[in-house]
């Protein structure tokens, strides 16, 4: 009879795990896409909202916003945004390299995400993998178009578990290069199937100095 119950507490504890483990995963509905813009997230002291024009293989007509200054160690964007329930999701990260080299012509150095030098992300406290490459960029020198090669953007994902209720998403600066180079930051987009939302924040001050 002990056998017995024992196989049956243990093929309970079974049916319970792979519930929790298929609610986590699948969050129970249709997954969807929710965009967090970068400029309306907190925001670290010496970060900044730029806008201008955005850079593909050239200038383009496409106004772009996002948060810059993001290079000295410990500069962090925060997003803070509510599930309606706990489950399993993809993030996107869309960013620039803004490791430059002032020559004539300049030259950005590719960004690789995944090894973790220029930027870590965490949910919740947990360290988060991004893999993903941003590109480099050789463009001539240039004033007039410097500010859009700043926005030459790329993506990198991570897998990520939300929990219901808030969730603390963090961008965290790694001072590469002694400060002197980082990422630029236009928006994280998250996949799946918890209604999630947010408070904006106002950074409508946050601009640089001409």
């Amino acid at each position: 009879m002990k056998k017995a119950h024992k196989t049956l507490t243990a093929i309970a504890s079974l049916a319970l795990a792979a519930s929790l483990a298929a609610s986590l995963a699948g969050c129970g509905g249709k997954a969807q896409d929710y965009v967090f813009e970068a400029e309306k997230a907190e925001l670290s002291a010496a970060c900044m909202v730029e806008t201008g024009p955005e850079y593909t293989t050239e200038v383009t007509d496409t106004e772009a916003t996002q948060v810059g200054y993001f290079t000295a160690a410990g500069e962090t964007i925060t997003f803070k945004i509510n599930a309606s329930k706990a489950c399993s999701a993809t993030l996107t990260l869309r960013a620039a390299s803004a490791v430059a080299q002032f020559a004539d012509p300049m030259i950005f150095e590719e960004v690789d995400l995944s090894k973790g030098e220029h930027a870590k992300l965490t949910v919740n406290g947990t360290e988060c993998k991004l893999e993903g490459v941003l590109p480099g960029l050789e463009a001539p020198m240039d004033w007039e178009v410097v500010s859009s090669y700043y926005k030459n953007y790329g993506t990198a994902t991570a897998k990520i578990d939300l929990k219901a209720g808030e969730n603390v998403i963090v961008l965290t600066s790694q001072g590469y290069n002694g400060g002197q180079g980082g990422i630029n930051v236009d928006k994280i987009t998250i996949n799946a199937a918890s209604e999630l939302t947010w408070t904006e924040t106002d950074n409508s001050d946050r601009v640089p100095q001409q």
